[in-house]
């Protein structure tokens, strides 16, 4: 039996939404845009290893 787990995408707009952050809000944090924080949402994109250690730092593992 295998574990699925959600896309990045979908995981990162859940624990945003989790925090009562907005696009706009988490790319402060994260030095970025909200049209970036919105692509990587939507899979079209994906975080820089810097960027993903923040998010992780932010959101925990």
């Amino acid at each position: 039996m295998t574990t699925h787990n959600p896309p990045l995408g979908a995981e990162l707009r859940s624990r945003r939404q989790a925090r009562g952050l907005n696009p706009t809000e988490l790319a402060s944090h994260l030095d970025t845009t909200a049209t970036a924080i919105r692509a990587w949402e939507e899979g079209n994109q994906e975080p820089s290893d810097e960027q993903a250690a923040a998010l992780v730092e932010l959101f925990g593992g």
